[in-house]
């Protein structure tokens, strides 16, 4: 992550707001190397467990339908059962 992603994360940590962070060009990266690149990332920008961090391939689409679905979530939340 640069200084930048480490600044914007901190930012949001300190909202309270929920975010995500997707780590793009999956598809650059070995299959073997991706689960280390991703603890990288979030050890790096400090983020809590409840903070996904979401492989993303925009080349293979890879990742897309996990993003959607957080999106759709965050947007139109459930309402409560009675």
């Amino acid at each position: 992550p640069t200084q930048d992603d480490q600044t914007m994360a901190h930012w949001f940590l300190s909202t309270g707001m929920p975010f995500l962070v997707i780590a793009n060009k999956l598809d650059k990266v070995k299959k073997s190397e991706r689960e280390g690149n991703l603890a990288v990332i979030r050890e790096t920008l400090r983020l809590p467990e409840d903070v996904p961090v979401i492989a993303f391939s925009a080349e293979k689409g890879d990742g897309r339908e996990t993003v959607l679905e957080i999106i759709q979530a965050a947007a139109c939340p459930a309402e409560p059962e009675e």
